[in-house]
């Protein structure tokens, strides 16, 4: 795409954080950041004060800005969403819903919208989980995000239109939004950072897939440019970069310098844990669009640190 006009809703959370810096370092691309809160920094691109499920304010945005591209991330997270399961499914798919929308009647080239882990149920299979295998999600932001997938296939055959998804595992970053089972690993980097103890809510042995966020970002990057005009394309496609235990964390944190002191206290977030899978296969987002994460553990955690 040329002269792309992008809108980010959602755009303080960490994927709009870390998009927003990759975005603006481009040419001849213009970014319009919007959210339900205000930003506490200056942000590098043009911003809107604005809810997601408000389809006038959005269109109007849409109009005036002359949009052409659509980064959906508004959400309530997985731990967040277990507390209100109803306003969970509000946000989550009724504002895909004003979205996609709003992207078929003005004709909105192409849109990102991501997808989880999540959709697993505990009936899947934890190693190496498939691209494509039954799902029965335990928890609303499971069920909010398997529903829409289901929609991204239908509103593709019926509208035609271009929805282009991932399907993250947890993500490691700097920027701690809250909200999401996977956040003991960012919360425990920044202890260690700050020489303070962590108090660690997932059990020690609790194995989970990550993926540092410019990987996240780059997969973004290249499934938004590529061709599938030669053919067929799946509508979420998994990703992963490596998969970790809070002990492991707490080990490599260790050997590289920063004796962080870890304890354990397990809540509600170990059920939602256990039941997504420990591993998932990636192989189809590897074989369609070149897929290759370049951040390991090691290389994660220390661009975290400095």
């Amino acid at each position: 795409m040329k002269n792309k006009r992008i809108l980010i809703t959602g755009a303080l959370g960490q994927l709009g954080l870390a998009l927003i810096r990759a975005l603006s370092k481009q040419e001849n691309t213009y970014v319009l950041a919007t959210d339900i809160n205000i930003p506490k920094d200056k942000l590098s691109v043009d911003f809107e004060h604005v809810n997601a499920l408000n389809k006038n304010r959005l269109e109007s945005l849409i109009t005036k800005y002359e949009i052409n591209c659509i980064y959906h991330f508004a959400a309530i997270l997985s731990a967040n969403g277990e507390n209100n399961p109803f306003m969970s499914w509000d946000v989550n798919v009724n504002s895909f819903q004003v979205v996609v929308s709003l992207a078929i009647k003005h004709k909105i080239q192409r849109l990102f919208w991501p997808s989880s882990i999540a959709v697993y149920g505990r009936d899947k299979n934890p190693i190496n989980a498939p691209q494509q295998v039954d799902m029965n999600p335990l928890t609303i932001y499971g069920v909010s995000k398997l529903a829409s997938e289901k929609l991204i296939m239908y509103y593709h055959y019926k509208y035609n239109i271009d929805i282009r998804s991932l399907r993250l595992p947890g993500v490691l970053s700097s920027d701690l939004v809250g909200g999401g089972t996977t956040d003991y690993a960012i919360e425990m980097v920044q202890a260690a950072k700050n020489r303070i103890p962590y108090t660690c809510f997932l059990a020690p042995q609790t194995e989970l897939p990550m993926v540092y966020i410019d990987d996240v970002i780059m997969a973004m990057q290249q499934l938004m440019e590529a061709d599938f005009s030669t053919h067929q394309r799946t509508h979420s496609y998994n990703i992963m970069g490596f998969r970790l235990t809070p002990r492991k964390l707490e080990n490599q944190l260790k050997k590289m310098g920063f004796p962080v002191v870890v304890n354990y206290n397990i809540d509600y977030r170990q059920q939602i844990a256990e039941s997504w899978p420990q591993t998932i296969d990636d192989q189809l987002a590897k074989k369609d669009w070149g897929w290759t994460p370049k951040f390991d553990l090691k290389r994660s955690v220390k661009r975290m640190l400095s």
